[in-house]
């Protein structure tokens, strides 16, 4: 009985930082993201030529309407892309900002205590 509650406990420990884990690689998730949109319009683009050389209208209707929808995503993808490093270059420069804040403060306090 205990020892099946230590071990539940443990699971969702377990779980739990999986789970930061998981938001913590969210710019990642985002990169592969994009990757695969990407890899999705040359796919597309390819199917377009070659349903193109076979004379085959309605393909390539089909495909013109798949590309345009996949070139959206990727231009999605992309714009996410470009907001989490703004974000992230705006978080390191503040991060600096308070780090230099907090060495004067430490430093104003050293020198009156020194007084």
């Amino acid at each position: 009985m205990m020892r099946n509650m230590l071990f539940g406990i443990a699971a969702g420990l377990m779980l739990a930082s999986a789970g930061v884990r998981a938001d913590d690689n969210d710019t990642a998730d985002v990169k592969v993201a994009a990757d695969k949109a990407h890899e999705q319009v040359v796919d597309d683009r390819q199917q377009l030529a070659n349903d193109r050389a076979a004379h085959d209208k309605a393909a390539v209707e089909a495909d013109k309407a798949k590309l345009a929808a996949d070139r959206m995503a990727l231009k999605s993808d992309f714009a996410q892309e470009q907001a989490d490093k703004k974000q992230r270059r705006e978080d390191r420069h503040e991060l600096s900002k308070d780090r230099r804040a907090d060495r004067r403060e430490d430093r104003r306090e050293r020198r009156e205590h020194l007084k």
